[in-house]
């Protein structure tokens, strides 16, 4: 009879048991959305006169979303586009969903401002860039 393969068997068994323990017993879980809290918004894409809701235009409503999201600073975000037409947006640890539907809804806005002179660039101001002074500059000698 040989009882040292099983007790090397026997003890390798119970030191991976001991370690799996005290790993699951130390180790914090990470916990979802319905436990640690946060938000969830479902968004939906809508025909207007000029465009028409479709997967193109839901696409390109998410790829938008994912840009103010990260502007949130929430971490690890979930954005799924479920149908043709809906976007769900989950955002863990998330206090305030009043200002994440404020940050998600918000139109985004084009300004103009006036340029008020050319900058000179040898007094360190930005150079100017129009086309003829490049062109005039150029055909001197």
């Amino acid at each position: 009879m040989k009882p040292r393969p099983v007790l090397w068997r026997a003890l390798i068994a119970l030191a991976v048991l001991a370690l799996s323990s005290v790993v699951a017993l130390t180790t914090a879980p990470t916990l979802g959305l319905d436990l640690r809290g946060g938000t969830q918004i479902v968004l939906e894409t809508r025909d207007t006169p000029e465009v028409a809701a479709d997967g193109e235009a839901t696409d390109r409503v998410l790829e938008v979303l994912r840009g103010r999201i990260d502007g949130l600073g929430v971490a690890e975000p979930s954005l799924a586009r479920s149908g043709e037409n809906r976007i769900i947006v989950e955002l863990p640890g998330l206090t305030d969903p009043a200002e994440a539907a404020e940050t998600l809804g918000r139109t985004a806005q084009l300004t103009m401002h006036p340029v008020l002179g050319v900058g000179d660039p040898a007094a360190g101001g930005p150079a100017s860039t129009s086309r003829a002074n490049r062109c005039s500059s150029a055909r001197r000698p």
